[in-house]
């Protein structure tokens, strides 16, 4: 598949405004963003791409982005996407207890080692939510635990969970790419996980998990919380993030009511975590 590539130079913004403008360009068939200085690359399907809704983005939000963004736009053919990924994702350690990296860097001295080939940049531990949740398992019994992967992306954090020793891991995520690359990186990693295409539907009715992880929107987080909920152990934990730290008190009123308390909240370049433990 071809992919329109489109770099945004922003200037001195502040990362809350940046990331509510890749919020609406996801709306409008973005997929997938890398960071630079003062702005940002995005990245969408050539047959989903529109110039004029960006431009609409830009003129209207009222955050005033007119006269700020400033943009150019090029074509990358199918036989390059896996090379701009692949020179796009750099290695992340958390100091001697995980290495997060591609098949073709090299392996360090690290208790766990995972080997992430993106098909996209979500997932590969650079972004701040998928970092603070790597951080959170890692100081976290994991052993003999069911763990739930919403929202997997590459699949990096069921990954993790099980090769920490997870009894069983269940990966989901709406995107074909998220469903390929995860069994992909699974088969890498030498790891059994099951691996679902859908949302929240798709998780077996009849199971419930121990650990159960949501990366997603705060929108999606709202709307499935419920689903989600039947489907947590008592004393279970419910690991929330993918939204603003501005978020947050909304996060934790919507989320209280269904019998939880914070255990622990952790914020990482504007976005949010939010540990709970279900206590009914």
């Amino acid at each position: 598949m071809d992919y329109i590539q489109v770099v945004f130079s922003i200037g001195q913004e502040a990362d809350w405004k940046i990331e509510l403008f890749k919020d609406s360009l996801l709306q409008v068939g973005f997929d997938s963003f890398v960071d630079m200085e003062n702005g940002f690359e995005a990245y969408a399907p050539q047959k989903d791409f529109k110039e004029e809704l960006i431009t609409s983005i830009i003129n209207t939000s009222s955050l005033s982005y007119k006269d700020k963004v400033k943009y150019s736009i090029d074509l990358i053919k199918d036989q390059n996407w896996n090379t701009v990924w692949e020179e796009s994702s750099p290695s992340v350690r958390f100091d001697n207890r995980c290495l997060i990296r591609k098949s073709n860097q090299a392996k360090e001295n690290t208790l766990y080692d995972i080997i992430i080939n993106p098909k996209q940049s979500f997932g590969t531990a650079t972004h701040p939510t998928t970092y603070m949740i790597i951080d959170l398992l890692l100081s976290m019994e994991i052993s003999s635990k069911s763990v739930m992967d919403m929202g997997c992306g590459t699949g990096v954090l069921g990954i993790l969970a099980k090769k920490m020793g997870a009894s069983y891991v269940e990966s989901i995520d709406i995107d074909s790419w998220a469903y390929q690359n995860t069994m992909e990186n699974a088969l890498s990693n030498d790891v059994s996980i099951c691996i679902k295409q859908g949302g929240a539907e798709s998780i077996n009715k009849d199971k419930k998990f121990d650990i159960f992880i949501a990366n997603i929107n705060l929108n999606i987080l709202k709307e499935n919380i419920p689903i989600y909920n039947k489907h947590i152990n008592n004393k279970g934990f419910l690991i929330l993030s993918g939204f603003y730290s501005q978020d947050v008190k909304e996060m934790t009123d919507f989320t209280l009511p269904f019998g939880y308390q914070v255990i622990r909240q952790e914020e990482k370049d504007s976005w949010a975590l939010l540990l709970m433990q279900k206590i009914e």
